[in-house]
């Protein structure tokens, strides 16, 4: 679907949503706060000039310098910064990207910083993880602060007090038995 600013009337009575939110299908769409400015507007709070976001008609996905959601659901997020706090991203990415009780399917930035919530996959150069759950996490530096778990961790330097379900000599041993097991289930299709 198409792409339009955020500001931009398509003629229709849907609102222009610029706070990071994905209206629940079903739902009546409605009139929401406005977080950012028109385009090269100076905002009152912090003398910036403000880029309005790229807001995509099917809502299902924003591209922003700045996005923060807060209890919402976007699909996939593209930013600089992405702040998620008590809600759900399927897919963010951005140069730093933080998550406060939620949930990310992935993750992938230059700091990815997770903090009482769940992440599916997580991608970045440096990563924090506080009381958290991650299902997979490939990063350079990982710094865990309070119990937090990983089923799947690939790292360069690991600090903190983790749990670590698969390390990389389980995953071996792991993918070594699932090989000869498919191997062995391949062989007797052939052979029947």
């Amino acid at each position: 679907m198409p792409a339009r600013k955020a500001g931009q009337s398509d003629g229709s009575d849907t609102s222009t949503r610029t706070n990071g939110r994905a209206p629940a299908a079903g739902r009546s769409r409605r009139a929401s706060r406005a977080v950012a400015a028109e385009p090269g507007v100076e905002t009152a709070l912090t003398g910036e000039i403000v880029e309005s976001p790229e807001i995509h008609e099917d809502g299902s996905w924003i591209e922003a310098d700045a996005v923060e959601v807060h209890q919402g659901a976007v699909g996939r997020v593209d930013a600089t910064e992405v702040r998620l706090t008590q809600g759900a991203i399927g897919l963010a990415r951005g140069d730093r990207v933080s998550v406060l009780m939620g949930g990310v399917g992935a993750a992938m930035g230059r700091e990815v910083s997770l903090s009482q919530g769940g992440a599916g996959s997580i991608l970045a150069q440096h990563a924090t993880i506080d009381q958290a759950v991650v299902r997979t996490l490939v990063a350079q530096e990982v710094e865990f602060r309070k119990p937090s778990g990983v089923l799947v961790l690939i790292a360069q330097r690991v600090s903190g007090d983790v749990r670590v379900l698969l390390d990389w000599r389980a995953a071996l041993a792991f993918g070594a038995a699932f090989g000869l097991l498919a191997g062995l289930v391949g062989r007797g299709r052939r052979g029947s």
